[in-house]
């Protein structure tokens, strides 16, 4: 278990150490570049510090190629999203989709032909509520399907057949949480924050990170965190600041991935989960300058125009707002192909165009992305950039996940693909490119 946020592991972070290697070898990365890093030891924990010189050498890291694309604007119905929430790939390379607006589950071969439709709407058994579904995998391609407005977690076998459904109501003063993925034990990782409760104040300072199998009993806490309603809001006074930092937690092959946005710094837990290694990235903060500053306040100009909010209002709301000195490090952390951690650069705002200066929602807490993605190696060594279609603010492509065909030994991502009239579709892309071995 997790102590707290780990006092020991956080005091290493910044203790001494005594170094164990310098310009590292090229390993198996991919490369033949020498690594510029330095790993140092303390107490058996591995602290990963990157200069920012990348151990590929120039040019495009990977390369995506369109090759199958699922969804119709016409024709028939199953083959049309409305608003897609989750999407997984099965071992056997079938496709799995949860569409909130239709209220169903649906599976498609790999070749993207329908194959069949699970669940409807409603509140009872084999069905789903209105709100948006987050799809997880567990062991044996088990799905489980987060149904936020029923307060429900279903678990459905690969077949399509329902196997359960378990409550995520909240409870002892915390959210339901936002649910990060399972690992191949079948555990399910969930970050919640504290609930505010009837006079204002919070039910306790701290978020708490809870680790539960399949059937939904909890089996763990894996840490508690300092939640960002209280620690990174801003002071007294303030309704929204630009940009708050927040937790994150990753699943990274058996092991997880905690971090915090305002620091590029990774902190990795394995199979154990004791602290295995933090990795970081030496990178120049990125000022949020008076143009970023009046983008935002003539969105927000816009929003209060389209919210109806009286004119003799918006001075006193936006003097509660509130901007950093300078932008998070990175904007979102996922996992990568051939167990590659990724993480999006953040693009300024008085870098967007027109247009998308129109694109910007005011109370989404994260910064605009780049389509550029930082990767970083089993072992954390930085590799380098690479650019993912879709990522882009505003994005095409929502979620996407990696896999491997076993018998080729071809990487693949499968994203969510928006086009230009917001239809939605399934895309799956080859990947070219160096890999780490």
């Amino acid at each position: 278990m997790l102590m707290g946020w780990p006092a020991a592991a956080v005091l290493a972070a910044y203790g001494g150490f005594c170094v164990l290697a310098v310009l590292g070898c090229p390993g198996d990365s991919g490369s033949t570049t020498a690594w510029d890093g330095v790993v140092r030891d303390s107490a058996g924990i591995e602290i990963v510090e990157n200069f920012g010189t990348p151990l590929w050498p120039e040019g495009p890291g990977w390369e995506f190629t369109e090759v199958l694309r699922i969804g119709a604007a016409y024709g028939r119905p199953e083959y049309q999203f409305g608003r897609i929430g989750g999407l997984q790939v099965l071992s056997d390379g079938r496709i799995a989709v949860t569409d909130a607006m239709a209220h169903h589950l649906r599976f498609f071969s790999p070749e993207g032909v329908h194959e069949c439709t699970v669940g409807r709407e409603g509140q009872g058994p084999g069905e789903f509520g209105s709100g948006s579904l987050w799809l997880l995998r567990g062991p044996g391609d088990t799905l489980l399907v987060l149904d936020g407005a029923n307060y429900r977690m279903h678990v459905i076998a690969p077949d399509g057949t329902w196997l359960e459904s378990w409550s995520t109501r909240p409870g002892d003063g915390y959210s339901m949480g936002s649910w990060t993925g399972t690992v191949p034990t079948g555990r399910i990782t969930s970050l919640h924050r504290p609930l505010r409760q009837g006079d204002g104040t919070l039910s306790d300072t701290l978020d708490t990170i809870l680790e539960r199998d399949v059937h939904g009993a909890v089996l763990d806490r894996l840490a508690r965190l300092p939640s960002y309603l209280t620690f990174f809001r801003g002071g007294p006074g303030t309704l929204q600041r630009y940009y708050n930092a927040r937790w994150t937690v990753l699943h990274w092959g058996d092991g997880i991935v905690i971090a915090r946005t305002d620091e590029y710094r990774f902190r990795w837990y394995g199979p154990d989960r004791a602290l295995k290694r933090i990795v970081s990235l030496a990178r120049e903060p990125l000022a949020i300058t008076d143009e970023d500053r009046s983008v935002m306040l003539r969105s927000w100009d816009e929003y209060l125009r389209e919210n109806r909010v009286a004119a003799d209002r918006w001075a006193e709301i936006k003097s509660a707002l509130r901007f950093a000195d300078t932008f998070p490090p990175y904007r979102l952390s996922f996992y990568g192909p051939a167990a590659t951690l990724l993480a999006q650069r953040v693009r300024p705002l008085r870098d967007l165009g027109a247009e998308e200066q129109k694109e910007i929602r005011p109370r989404v807490v994260y910064p605009p992305g780049s389509p550029e993605w930082d990767v970083f190696d089993r072992e954390g060594r930085y590799l380098g950039a690479v650019v993912i279609p879709g990522t882009e603010f505003p994005e095409r492509s929502g979620f996407f996940r990696f896999f491997q065909d076993r018998a080729t030994g071809t990487w693949y991502m499968v994203s969510i693909w928006e086009d230009e009239l917001d239809l939605q579709y399934i895309v799956r892309w080859r990947i070219d490119g160096r890999m780490p071995g």
